[in-house]
C-alpha cells in the first residue's frame, strides 16, 4: 500500500492551517469581548481592593490598551503583583529574548539548507539496487530529516546552529540569574520589606524536646543579638491546637448556616411585605444601622455551668417565641425545622437518619433556634479553652517554632548556621515565611513524615506522567498516521510503554531513540503550540469563565451579606504550580526542536509573545499574588531550561551518528564528537555556575546591610518621630493602651480573667487586645454610611460606599503608629486560631424592619451571640447590597498581605 506524497503534504500543512483557524478564530472574539467586559466590570470593581493595589480602569480602546500594556513600569509590577509576578513576566520576556534572534538566524539559514535539493518525494537507489521514494512531504521538508544523504556536509550548518543556540541560551540564563539575584536582594532589603515580620523571622523544625520552650530557644539564639539581650527575641513555640481548631471550624460552618437561614426568612418576609403594599414610597419604616447586639447583663462573670443552663433556657424561649415580628407576614411552618435528640451530655444534637438505633428523647425545633444555641455554646467552650493555651495536656508542644529577631541580617545568620550538634535536628530552617502562608496543622511534621510525603508525591507524579503518556502517544501517532499506514504498521513506535523498557535494557540507546522519534513528532508540537498560544492566551485575556460565574451563576445561589462581601473584595490569586511548569515545558520543546525543525522557533516566539501580553495584563489588572517566594520559582525555572538543552544535545548526537552517505557509511562522526564535547562543556558550565551563584540565591550578603539600614532610617525616621496616629482627630481612642483596658476585658466586650503566665495564653491575650484597639481606631476612620440605600441606588453608589469603608482599614505597616506596629509584629506568628474573635451574625436591613426585631430578640444571648445589620441592605427585589465588610472582620485583615 502506498500513499501520495502530495496528499501527505496537503494533510500536514492543512492540519496546521486548520489548527491556526480554530485556534485563532476565538482569539479576536474573546479578546475584544474580554476587553469591553473587563473595562465595564473593572471600572466598577477596581476600587474595591486596598488602596496600594488599585489601578486605573482598563482602556476600552484596543490601541490605548496595548499601549498601556507596553508602558507598565517594572516597579509598578513589583508593587501590584509582588516579586514573583514581576519575575514571571520577566521569565516570559527572557524566553522571547532567547528565541527571537535564534528564529531570525536559524530560520533564514537552516530552512533553505533543509529544503533545497532535499529528499522530498524523489526516488533514490539503495545499495541493493532498488528504487525507493523518500516520501518526505509537507512541513517535514523544512526539517533536518529532509537533508539528502549525498549532501551530508550540510550537517555542519546544523552543528554550528546548535552551538549558537547553546551558547546564546547559556549566556542569557546566566544573565537572568544575575538579574534575579540583584532584584531579589534589592527587594528583600527595601525598607518596606525589612519592616515585615517575615523578613526577621525564621521557622525552625525538628526541634528536640529539650528545646521546646521559649526560655530554651532564647538561650540558644541570644548569641545573634547584641549583648545577648533576649528582649530582642520573640519566640513562638507551636502547639497542637487541633481541638480548638475543630471547634472554631464548626463555629464558622454554623455561622454560615445561621446567616443563610436568617436571610431566607428575611426574603420571605420582604416578599410578603412588598405584596401587601406597605412598601409604597414614603411608607417604608425608618431603619437603624444596629451594631453588635451585646448588652451588659447578669450573664457577665458567671460560672460556666450556670452559663450553659441559661443558654438552655434561652433555647426553649426561642422555640416557643411567637412575638417575633416575622409572624406578622409568615406562618410558623415557614421556618425550617430540625430533628433533635438529647445526647449523654443532656444537650440537644441533630438526629441522624442513618443512626436509627439511637435512643433518647427526641423532638423537632426551629433550625434557627438550634443554630443560635449551638454557636453560643461553642463561643463559651472556645472562651474556656483560650484561657488554657499553655496546658500541655490539652495542647501539646510541637517540634517547630518561629523565632523573630530585631534585625533582618541576624535572621539570615541564624538560618544559615547549623543550630544543633546532631544531624537532622533543628533542620530544615526556613526564611521569609509569611504568616498567611503557614499551614498551621502541618507544624508538627517530622523528618520521616516529610520523607513519606515526598515519596508519595513522587509516586503520584510518575503515575500521572505514565497516564498522560497514553493520550499523548495517541495524538502523536495520529499526527504521523499517514506514514504509519503507508508501512501497514500501526504500532505506536513513540509509545512510552515501548521506549522505557528499551532504555532500561540498553541505556546507551537513548541518543538513537531520541534521534529516531523527535523528528517525526515535530508536526504534533506545531499544532500543540498553535492551539495553546491562540486559545489559552485569549481565555486569559477575556476571563470569560470568571465573568460568567459572577454575572450568571452566582446570582442563582443564596447570597448572604458575607458571601457578597467576599465576592466584592476578593480578587483571584495566581497558583504558581499552574504556570511555571507549562511555560518551562514550552521553552524546552523549543530548544529540543530548534535545530531539528527550525520552523518551531516561529511558533514558540508567537506563543511567548501572546502570553507575555496576556499575563502582563492579568497581573496588572486582574490578579494579585498572595503567596510570594520572592523569585525562587523564577530561578528554578531558569535551571530547568537546561533539560531542553541537554535533550537537544543528546538527540543531535544520535542524529549525527545515524546519518549515512549513499554507501551507507557513517558521514557525521566528526559532528557527533564535537556535540559530545559541547555536551560535556554544557554540564561543566551548569555545575560551575550553580556552585558560584547558589550562596546568593537565598541568603543576603553582609555587604548590603549598611545601605539597607540607611535607606530604612531615611524612609521611616520622620514618620516614627512624629508617631502620627491613624486618625489625629480621635486622640481619645489612640490614647487607649492595652494596659488601660482593664484586666478582665475581652475582644468581644465581655470579661474573663487575664492570663498570668508569660507564654502562649498571654501572647494570644495581648494579640486580641491589640486587635480591639486597632478595631476602635479603624471604626473611627470608616466613612459614615447611609442608613438605607434606595432601591434605585446604582451599583456605582453602592461601590463608592464599600470603597470608602475598605479605605478605612490599614493596608500597610507604615499606616500604624509605633505601638500599633509593634503589637502587630509581636502577634504575627501567634496561631490565628488563638486570637480569632467571636463571630457576629451579619444580616441585612430590610424594608419591613424584620432585621431590627431579630437583633432585639437575639440580644438576650448577650456576649454569647451577637447580631449586626450594619452595612447590609435587602432591596425590594430581595437582592443583598453591602457597603462595608462584615462587622466581625479583623481590623488588620489587609495587613496579612504585608506581614
Amino acid at each position: 500500500m502506498t500513499t501520495n506524497p502530495s496528499t501527505n503534504a496537503a494533510n500536514s500543512t492543512g492540519n496546521s492551517t486548520l489548527d491556526t483557524w480554530f485556534g485563532g478564530a476565538p482569539v479576536n472574539v474573546q479578546a475584544q469581548a474580554g476587553i469591553q467586559l473587563r473595562a465595564f466590570f473593572l471600572n466598577l470593581a477596581t476600587y474595591l481592593v486596598q488602596h496600594r493595589l488599585r489601578v486605573d480602569a482598563v482602556p476600552a480602546n484596543p490601541i490605548q490598551w496595548i499601549r498601556r500594556i507596553f508602558s507598565i513600569r517594572d516597579d509598578e509590577l513589583k508593587t501590584k503583583c509582588g516579586l514573583d509576578g514581576y519575575l514571571f513576566i520577566r521569565f516570559l520576556r527572557a524566553i522571547l529574548i532567547i528565541f527571537l534572534p535564534l528564529m531570525v538566524i536559524l530560520v533564514a539559514v537552516l530552512l533553505p539548507i533543509n529544503y533545497n535539493k532535499g529528499k522530498g518525494n524523489r526516488f533514490h537507489t539503495t545499495t541493493s539496487g532498488d528504487r525507493v521514494r523518500w516520501n518526505v512531504a509537507g512541513l517535514d521538508t523544512l526539517s533536518l530529516q529532509n537533508v539528502d544523504p549525498a549532501r551530508t556536509n550540510r550537517y555542519w550548518a546544523h552543528l554550528v546552529g546548535a552551538i549558537m543556540v547553546i551558547c546564546w541560551t547559556l549566556y542569557r540564563i546566566y544573565h537572568e540569574k544575575l538579574h534575579f539575584i540583584d532584584a531579589r536582594q534589592r527587594f528583600l532589603t527595601s525598607p518596606e520589606h525589612r519592616l515585615k515580620a517575615s523578613a526577621r523571622t525564621i521557622l525552625v523544625t525538628n526541634i528536640p524536646s529539650e528545646y521546646r520552650s521559649k526560655e530554651a530557644l532564647e538561650a540558644l539564639y541570644d548569641v545573634f543579638v547584641d549583648n545577648d539581650d533576649r528582649s530582642k527575641l520573640t519566640v513562638w513555640v507551636n502547639r497542637d491546637y487541633k481541638s480548638l481548631r475543630t471547634l472554631v471550624a464548626r463555629r464558622r460552618s454554623l455561622r454560615h448556616n445561621l446567616e443563610k437561614e436568617e436571610l431566607r426568612l428575611l426574603r420571605l418576609c420582604n416578599k410578603e411585605f412588598c405584596k401587601s403594599g406597605e412598601a409604597s414610597e414614603g411608607s417604608q419604616k425608618e431603619h437603624k444601622n444596629l451594631g453588635h447586639s451585646f448588652v451588659p447583663d447578669e450573664k457577665n462573670g458567671i460560672e460556666s455551668d450556670q452559663a450553659y443552663q441559661i443558654l438552655a433556657r434561652l433555647f426553649e424561649q426561642d422555640c416557643t417565641e411567637e412575638t417575633q415580628q416575622w409572624h406578622s407576614y409568615l406562618k410558623p411552618s415557614a421556618t425550617s425545622q430540625i430533628r433533635l435528640i438529647r445526647g449523654k451530655s443532656q444537650e440537644w444534637m441533630p438526629a441522624s437518619f442513618f443512626k436509627f438505633w439511637e435512643s433518647g428523647e427526641k423532638r423537632r425545633a426551629p433550625r434557627i433556634a438550634w443554630l443560635r444555641i449551638e454557636i453560643a455554646r461553642l463561643n463559651l467552650r472556645i472562651e474556656e479553652l483560650l484561657s488554657s493555651l499553655d496546658n500541655d495536656e490539652l495542647f501539646r508542644k510541637q517540634n517547630s517554632a518561629f523565632i523573630q529577631f530585631d534585625r533582618q541580617m541576624k535572621a539570615h545568620m541564624a538560618c544559615s548556621l547549623v543550630s544543633h550538634s546532631k544531624a537532622g535536628r533543628m533542620s530544615p530552617r526556613f526564611l521569609e515565611v509569611a504568616p498567611h502562608e503557614v499551614i498551621w496543622s502541618n507544624m508538627d511534621v517530622t523528618s520521616l513524615g516529610r520523607f513519606i510525603r515526598s515519596c508519595v508525591a513522587i509516586i503520584l507524579l510518575v503515575a500521572m506522567l505514565l497516564l498522560w503518556a497514553i493520550p499523548t502517544t495517541i495524538l502523536g501517532s495520529l499526527s504521523q498516521l499517514d506514514s504509519l499506514m503507508a508501512k501497514l504498521d500501526l504500532r505506536l513506535d513513540i509509545s512510552v510503554v515501548k521506549i522505557v523498557p528499551q532504555i532500561v535494557d540498553n541505556p546507551v540507546s537513548v541518543p538513537t531513540l531520541l534521534a529516531t522519534n523527535i523528528p517525526t513528532s515535530a508536526n504534533y508540537f506545531f499544532n500543540y503550540l498553535i492551539v495553546q498560544s491562540l486559545g489559552f492566551s485569549s481565555s486569559i485575556l477575556s476571563q470569560y469563565l470568571r465573568i460568567l460565574y459572577i454575572t450568571t451563576i452566582w446570582p442563582w445561589f443564596t447570597q448572604t451579606p458575607r458571601e457578597e462581601a467576599w465576592l466584592q473584595t476578593t480578587i483571584p490569586h495566581q497558583m504558581w504550580g499552574n504556570v511555571y511548569p507549562l511555560f518551562t515545558n514550552f521553552a524546552v520543546i523549543g530548544f529540543i526542536f530548534s535545530v531539528v525543525s527550525p520552523l518551531i522557533l516561529v511558533f514558540i516566539s508567537i506563543t511567548f509573545s501572546l502570553f507575555w501580553i496576556a499575563y502582563r495584563h492579568n497581573y496588572y489588572y486582574v490578579q494579585r499574588n498572595k503567596i510570594d517566594t520572592h523569585g525562587l520559582l523564577f530561578n528554578n525555572a531558569l535551571s530547568q531550561l537546561f533539560a531542553g538543552i541537554y535533550v537537544m544535545e543528546i538527540a543531535l548526537i544520535g542524529l549525527f551518528l545515524l546519518v549515512q552517505d549513499p554507501q551507507e557509511n557513517l558521514a557525521c562522526k566528526a559532528q557527533a564528537i564535537v556535540m559530545i564535547i559541547v555536551l560535556i562543556l554544557t554540564a561543566v558550565f551548569h555545575f560551575v555556575m550553580e556552585q558560584h551563584l547558589r550562596p546568593l540565591y537565598e541568603f543576603l550578603p553582609v555587604t548590603v546591610e549598611d545601605s539597607a539600614v540607611d535607606a530604612e532610617r531615611q524612609l521611616f525616621i520622620t514618620h516614627d518621630e512624629a508617631d502620627t496616629p491613624l486618625d489625629a482627630g480621635n486622640s481619645n481612642v489612640n490614647d487607649t493602651k492595652v494596659s488601660d483596658m482593664g484586666p478582665t476585658d475581652t475582644l468581644d466586650g465581655s470579661s474573663i480573667d487575664r492570663p498570668q503566665t508569660k507564654s502562649n495564653s498571654m501572647t494570644a491575650w495581648n494579640a486580641r487586645k491589640a486587635l480591639l484597639r486597632l478595631g476602635k481606631v479603624t471604626a473611627a476612620r470608616i466613612t459614615d454610611i447611609q442608613l438605607h440605600l434606595p432601591d434605585a441606588a446604582s451599583r456605582r453608589e453602592v461601590g463608592d460606599q464599600l470603597s470608602a469603608a475598605i479605605a478605612g482599614y490599614p493596608d500597610e505597616l507604615t499606616d500604624l503608629t509605633l505601638d500599633e506596629r509593634a503589637a502587630q509584629l509581636k502577634a504575627a506568628f501567634q496561631d490565628p486560631v488563638t486570637r480569632e474573635s467571636a463571630p457576629v451574625i451579619w444580616i441585612p436591613q430590610d424594608p419591613a424592619g424584620i432585621s431590627e426585631d431579630v437583633i432585639k430578640q437575639a440580644a438576650k444571648y448577650g456576649r454569647f451571640l451577637e447580631y449586626s445589620n450594619s452595612g447590609a441592605y435587602l432591596t425590594a427585589k430581595n437582592k443583598c447590597q453591602i457597603t462595608q465588610p462584615a462587622p466581625d472582620t479583623r481590623p488588620d485583615w489587609l495587613l496579612d498581605w504585608v506581614l
